[in-house]
């Protein structure tokens, strides 16, 4: 395990030298983290897999959805209900010991997990489910980025909308997310399917309808 050079993210590879990439390392995490979970929460960002909340459910917790920014990761850690909170790229946070991204207190909680419940990381992730989520991004002006969002949010029709960050729309079997990035002059969309096609169809057709509002 790779912790970093900032000691707030980690790399993490299982037993077999499989690197792990993101959504499988916190998986992973939440299926050691198990009854731990119970009457709990964990912090997450609204980009993240279902599969993540689907975990938690399991054991008897909630999730507590975030803003994608790490510092709103941070901020939802330091609840007392929250006993674990991650971003999407890699970082993690164990709030009993720091609300904030720390990689040594990851691989210290993660050793822990893996002794107690006597198993091998990789045994872990090869009980993981499939996940199919895909990232476009498409550039936005920044003078446009707010009539993007609003109009997406008007043309959603009766699906559930979550606007905890841009705009989340729940479809049937997946959802898609569309967020204006703060930093550069671009859209990012982020969508999850029962596959892989479904998937890239569903943010294809967003960044189609993106393109369209902005011409």
């Amino acid at each position: 395990i790779d912790l970093g050079t900032t000691y707030s993210a980690i790399a993490r590879i299982d037993d077999t030298g499989r690197v792990l990439d993101d959504t499988s390392a916190l998986l992973a995490l939440l299926s050691l983290l198990g009854d731990d979970l119970a009457d709990r929460e964990v912090a997450l960002p609204v980009a993240t897999t279902v599969h993540a909340e689907a975990l938690v459910e399991r054991h008897g917790g909630r999730v507590r959805p975030t803003k994608l920014a790490a510092s709103a990761v941070m901020e939802a850690a330091a609840e007392p209900e929250v006993v674990f909170a991650a971003g999407l790229e890699g970082g993690y946070v164990v709030p009993d010991f720091l609300a904030a991204y720390d990689a040594a207190a990851t691989l210290v909680k993660t050793l822990e997990l893996l002794a107690r419940r006597d198993v091998r990381l990789s045994e872990v992730v090869a009980d993981l489910p499939d996940r199919h989520l895909v990232r476009e991004s498409v550039v936005t002006p920044w003078e446009q980025k707010g009539t993007v969002m609003r109009t997406l949010m008007e043309r959603s029709g009766d699906r559930e909308v979550v606007l905890v960050d841009g705009v989340k729309v729940r479809h049937d079997g997946g959802w898609v997310l569309a967020w204006p990035d703060p930093e550069e002059p671009v859209t990012n969309v982020w969508a999850e399917a029962g596959s892989d096609l479904a998937a890239r169809q569903l943010a294809e057709e967003y960044v189609r309808r993106i393109r369209q509002m902005i011409r």
